[in-house]
């Protein structure tokens, strides 16, 4: 393996990175981000065929009717198709707590899937060309056992105002500080 491809490694598990922070903070701008213009999504039926833009349309009505959303990704295995192309299997679970505008009406739904994906580098970057959810299972957990001991601590905020989303200065930049991450001198 050499640095090119270490490199090329880094650049997609970002894009994969950022489409979950996208889906989880319900920034329809960042899931895009993660997409060639020309991208192909094939979901369930049920849920999205077709071209990316259609499926961020479909997102931008879903992701809002849930109260939160937490998506996990585990194993990643990159497979390379010359220097511009990789397939990539991707695990995903995926936590969700439907509101009352959601079909689930309250309750929580873990999904186990993958994400089979096709990456191109087109000028110099690497974006998602095809995608496709392989649901393997799915469960939905009785409302009445979930509890919140410690609601000061559900901080998770999918209005923008997340403390994840604060700006960070760079591998190159002057470090930022704030109350919460104090600068070392």
């Amino acid at each position: 393996m050499n640095v090119e491809e270490l490199s090329a490694r880094a650049e997609i598990h970002d894009v994969l990175l950022r489409y979950c922070r996208g889906l989880d903070r319900v920034d329809m701008d960042l899931v895009r981000g993660a997409f060639h213009e020309d991208a192909w999504v094939q979901f369930p039926e049920s849920l999205h065929v077709g071209p990316v833009d259609g499926f961020i349309e479909f997102l931008t009505g879903e992701m809002p009717r849930f109260v939160r959303t937490m998506h996990f990704l585990g194993n990643s295995l990159i497979e390379f198709d010359g220097p511009d192309v990789a397939h990539v299997e991707t695990y995903l679970n995926a936590d969700h707590q439907g509101s009352e505008l959601h079909h689930w009406k309250g309750e929580y739904v873990k999904l186990w899937a993958r994400y089979l994906d096709r990456f191109e580098r087109r000028d110099g970057k690497w974006l998602i060309a095809r995608r496709r959810l392989l649901v393997d299972w799915m469960y939905r957990y009785p409302t009445d056992r979930w509890f919140d001991d410690h609601p000061d601590a559900s901080v998770g905020r999918r209005d923008g105002t997340d403390p994840s989303l604060q700006k960070v200065a760079g591998f190159a930049g002057r470090p930022s500080a704030d109350g919460t991450w104090p600068v070392r001198s």
